[in-house]
């Protein structure tokens, strides 16, 4: 049977690289940074994987989403106060 190899790319913010990279090492994820953004704050990492670690992959996702729904609810959150 053959397996099929996903790839997908990760912008991942410096806040929660540490999270995230946990996530893929843990699930023997082959990853590569593949770029940075100093202005935005995040690294590009290019990640591979199989229909098994799927979940995996949704997990750093997920960090990553709710990084960015603190993120606006702060800045949502300063709007207010002024």
């Amino acid at each position: 049977m053959l397996t099929v190899i996903t790839k997908r790319k990760l912008h991942v913010p410096v806040d929660v690289l540490i999270r995230v990279a946990d996530v893929l090492l843990e699930n023997d994820i082959t990853n590569t940074i593949t770029g940075t953004d100093e202005d935005e704050g995040h690294i590009t990492i290019e990640v591979e994987y199989e229909k098994e670690q799927r979940d995996a992959i949704h997990e750093a996702e997920d960090i990553i989403s709710d990084y960015h729904e603190n993120e606006e609810d702060e800045d949502d959150d300063e709007d207010d106060e002024d």
